[in-house]
């Protein structure tokens, strides 16, 4: 071998080496940087071996019959492995998000699309939905005594929740995440979500009051339309119970079919009435008033008086809702979250005005809690991005498109009562447009603006009434200071 050929190949083997080593000790200063930090992923030097075939000219004289001549032979030289340098990025593990809710397996699946939404919109984020079993807000408060409290949740004691120093302030997010639009929302329904000026929570979609009826059954009976008689302003609630009298059917001395199925809550009769149970700041409660406690004697009534209700063990025979869409009841009151659970019912169904007696308001859901941040959440900023997209109008848009909460941004109104957002056609009732008609004119309901305690206390109440073990004068009248005394806790 030539010296000159002997320098070369120590020159390859030489660099060669030289690579070799610098590729291992690279690879080795990365993976050491990766397992002592989880922070912005560090590009790594990866060695990759790649195998080519070269093609060198040689020359080599060869003699022919005496005469000199020069034949240039093509020679194909071994195959070599060259190691190349390539520079790559691992792609980071996202963060995830806890979220503690309840609800059922139609709303499981809504939650679902939602989550897909959100990690369409945020890659880098994901979020586990929690739905604990049995009792949501006993669930959520031993999670936190535990010390493993979800990073966001949903508030339905708003108050308390914020007077327990467990809720994260929303103000400064909000001012500055450039996703979230502030001005896109219906007037007061982002104030539910406050208490005492700051913001805690971001409230959801609303949930105003409607009757439920079946068509078929007012047809046959030949009742005319609730929708109708609102016009006129006939569509009291005398006249729902004259109505009520003649939708039960009895088939061999045994109702087969009830009128009224009892299922919203029943501070809708108060407001319906014209009573007003609370002070401007639900700090103080007039339960012992009549205005207020008589329309729930009328409400238990139905069932108790008139039977066109279902009482006791009938109750657990009709069902709830279900009961509706297969024919059991014909009529209910209830919000927009039933047309996805009515979508499938063999009976034509509407919706109408909610019955008003002279000076009464329909309520709706409407802000007093929403969804919140745990204070204690080490990943803040992430949590505020879950927290506000799931009320920003493309997840509302979602939502309401399968039959929940109608949507609180103006925006989507248009789209909303056109249908356009339903993924069912069946669960669109010919009146769609009423929603928003009856958001117009609709109070707020009280239930998620008072501590749950003094809720409780009055469902106690309303359940002695419920169940004839008391009437509605005393077992109000009773129980009104100490609710008075829980509005004060928090």
């Amino acid at each position: 071998m030539s010296e000159e050929k002997s320098t070369m190949l120590n020159r390859k083997f030489g660099r060669r080496e030289l690579l070799r080593k610098a590729a291992l000790g690279g690879a080795g200063i990365v993976a050491a940087s990766i397992a002592g930090a989880c922070a912005t992923p560090t590009p790594q030097v990866i060695k990759e071996t790649v195998v080519v075939k070269e093609t060198v000219v040689v020359k080599e004289t060869v003699p022919v019959e005496k005469v000199v001549k020069e034949t240039v032979v093509v020679k194909e030289k071994e195959e070599v492995t060259k190691v190349v340098e390539k520079v790559v990025t691992p792609t980071p593990k996202p963060a995830k998000i806890t979220f503690l809710i309840w609800g059922g397996d139609a709303e499981k699946k809504a939650w679902e699309a939602r989550r897909q939404g959100f990690i369409k919109r945020y890659p880098h984020l994901d979020v586990e939905v929690i739905f604990p079993p049995g009792n949501y807000r006993e669930k959520l408060l031993a999670m936190i005594a535990a010390g493993t409290g979800p990073d966001t949740f949903a508030s339905y004691d708003l108050r308390c929740d914020a007077s327990r120093g467990i809720l994260l302030p929303l103000d400064s997010l909000l001012a500055t995440d450039p996703d979230f639009d502030a001005q896109d929302w219906f007037p007061g329904i982002l104030d539910g979500g406050k208490v005492r000026g700051v913001q805690y929570a971001i409230p959801g979609g609303l949930g105003p009051q409607v009757l439920f009826w079946n068509v078929q059954f007012f047809e046959e009976a030949g009742l005319a339309n609730p929708n109708e008689l609102h016009a006129k302003g006939e569509w009291t609630y005398d006249r729902m119970l004259e109505y009520a009298l003649k939708l039960n059917k009895t088939e061999g001395g045994k109702i087969t079919r009830f009128a009224f199925l009892p299922y919203t809550q029943w501070w809708t009769y108060i407001y319906g009435f014209g009573g007003n149970p609370f002070n401007a700041d639900y700090t103080e409660c007039y339960m012992d008033k009549e205005e207020n406690y008589q329309p729930l004697q009328w409400y238990a009534d139905l069932w108790l008086k008139h039977h066109v209700a279902p009482r006791g063990e009938e109750a657990k025979e009709f069902g709830s809702w279900p009961g509706f869409r297969d024919g059991k009841y014909a009529m209910f009151i209830s919000g927009p979250w039933q047309q996805a659970r009515l979508a499938d019912s063999q009976f034509r169904w509407d919706i109408a005005w909610p019955p008003l007696q002279p000076n009464g308001k329909p309520i709706m859901n409407a802000g007093g809690g929403g969804s919140v941040i745990y204070v204690k959440t080490k990943i803040p900023q992430e949590s505020f991005k879950w927290v506000s997209y799931l009320e920003s109008a493309e997840s509302q848009a979602i939502w309401a498109g399968l039959g929940f909460d109608l949507p609180s941004h103006p925006s989507l109104v248009a789209d909303y009562v056109a249908g356009k957002f339903f993924t069912n056609p069946k669960a669109i009732p010919p009146s769609v447009d009423l929603w928003y008609k009856v958001v117009e004119v609709s109070l707020k309901s009280p239930h998620t603006y008072i501590p749950a305690q003094a809720g409780d206390l009055l469902n106690q109440a309303f359940s002695q009434v419920n169940t004839g073990d008391a009437t509605a004068k005393d077992a109000f009248t009773k129980v009104n200071p100490d609710v008075n005394a829980a509005l004060k806790t928090c």
